[in-house]
């Protein structure tokens, strides 16, 4: 593992998701070492090249953030967008930290995704602003195993299943995002039925999405999983895949009564999802 602390001349940048209006991306390159993530596409030099083993810490974004928050526009911001903001290096260097209360402090409003339970750390600041924050965890499955493989240096999912209730059991709002699903790797209905169980116990938004390949996750996944999945993946039959699953899914979405989306619908739709405003996009699948 290689950390290096850099200087950064702004800390909010404009959001290319319609949900947020800024995003805020504390580290360059993730620990976690996701063997599919998008990420690798949007992240320049060493951290995109050797992903997982190098990350640059925004050793001054604290700073900078302070001076936009009194000249910038109050809006939504989405922490992170291509890092995990709650990823181990956290601990030492308390940039989210600081970054999160200086937005709330000044009433903007915050949409955490993460797959940390490091995220309980700041839950003194959760609270005090729980009008204005919503925590999110991608969950990709909970089978330990699987999770190792396409994962590696994550936290385990018995940590952010106790992570996301104890969030619920705080009143604060959270949302669960289950992708990408990536066929033979991660589709196994029983499991992620758990997922959607957990989501109804704890009151959790769902949002699902597939695998959606990039020049750079393609590549990256072409050197740990079998190419039969690839091979899936690049096929004309690979949306009919999707669209089976999904109807299973939203089907057990409906009956259940868990609110839940798949992410064409969540981006497709005018009406941004706003944290903190009515939130009119996530909806109960139709019966």
């Amino acid at each position: 593992m290689v950390v290096k602390k850099i200087k950064v001349s702004k800390a909010l940048s404009k959001s290319g998701l319609p949900e947020y209006d800024y995003s805020l991306n504390p580290y360059i390159g993730c620990l976690h070492g996701c063997r599919y993530c998008y990420a690798i596409d949007f992240t320049r030099g060493d951290p995109a090249r050797r992903w997982g083993e190098i990350v640059y810490v925004k050793i001054n974004l604290p700073e900078i953030l302070r001076k936009e928050v009194k000249i910038y526009r109050r809006g939504v911001v989405g922490i992170s967008t291509i890092t995990d903001p709650y990823q181990s290096i956290e601990y030492k260097y308390n940039i989210t930290r600081r970054s999160l209360e200086i937005l709330l402090e000044n009433r903007f409003r915050v949409s955490i995704q993460t797959k940390s339970p490091l995220v309980l750390r700041d839950l003194d600041i959760l609270e005090r602003y729980k009008d204005l924050v919503e925590v999110g965890f991608t969950i990709t499955t909970l089978d330990e195993t699987k999770k190792r493989f396409i994962e590696p240096w994550t936290p385990g999912a018995e940590s952010l299943v106790y992570a996301l209730k104890r969030l619920s059991e705080k009143k604060i709002s959270t949302w669960i995002f289950v992708g990408p699903i990536i066929p033979d790797v991660n589709d196994d209905i029983n499991d992620l039925m758990r997922i959607l169980d957990l989501a109804r116990e704890t009151g959790s938004e769902i949002i699902f999405d597939y695998f959606r390949s990039h020049v750079g996750s393609i590549n990256m996944m072409r050197k740990y999983f079998d190419q039969s999945v690839i091979k899936k993946i690049l096929s004309r039959d690979y949306l009919k895949w999707w669209n089976n699953l999904i109807n299973i899914l939203m089907k057990y979405c409906s009956e259940a009564n868990i609110r839940c989306v798949t992410a064409d619908e969540y981006w497709k739709n005018v009406s941004r999802r706003r944290v903190g405003e009515e939130k009119d996009l996530l909806f109960f699948a139709e019966k």
